[in-house]
């Protein structure tokens, strides 16, 4: 079951990328709603089963995995690979940081709270490192698609399968 979370991160990352590289900030409001959010909440299910230095170690490694895949795969996503380990790590970061100060609380808290954090480190960076700059309109659309897809990937890892899911 792990390998296929692992599997599934790596190929929505993946796919993200090159939806960016074919439809530039456009590309942003697509992978928005479903791709960037499911990698999201799959991060708090790798969280609760890894720790410390394993935590940090596995998650950067498939950030830069993905990215060095989407490159592989098309060298002109070289820019658009570098961004996503900017955003992604970064908001990684910060997203870690807060699911471990609220490990206690229940999984809508730390799911959720952490993965608006995450969102809104992710749209800027990305954007920043891909284009040079930030287009608002991309950026609060990407944000507000992004939170509403994490709560709907929250819905159906932790709730719908919930138990099965978190058990593996």
């Amino acid at each position: 079951m792990q390998a296929l979370k692992i599997s599934l991160y790596l190929a929505a990352f993946t796919l993200a990328n090159f939806i960016v590289l074919w439809y530039g900030k456009t590309g942003l409001i697509f992978t928005a709603i479903f791709l960037i959010p499911f990698d999201f909440v799959l991060r708090c299910l790798f969280h609760e089963k890894w720790k410390g230095t394993e935590l940090i170690l596995k998650l950067g490694s498939l950030v830069a995995v993905s990215s060095l895949i989407t490159y592989v795969i098309n060298a002109d996503t070289a820019n658009i690979a570098m961004a996503s380990v900017g955003g992604f790590i970064s908001a990684q970061i910060v997203a870690g940081l807060f699911y471990q100060r609220f490990i206690n609380s229940g999984y809508f808290v730390k799911v959720n709270g952490s993965d608006a954090l995450a969102i809104v480190f992710d749209s800027v960076v990305f954007q920043l490192i891909a284009f040079g700059s930030i287009t608002p309109v991309i950026t609060g659309s990407q944000t507000a698609l992004k939170m509403i897809g994490g709560l709907f990937w929250y819905w159906v890892i932790f709730v719908k399968l919930g138990k099965y899911v978190r058990k593996h």
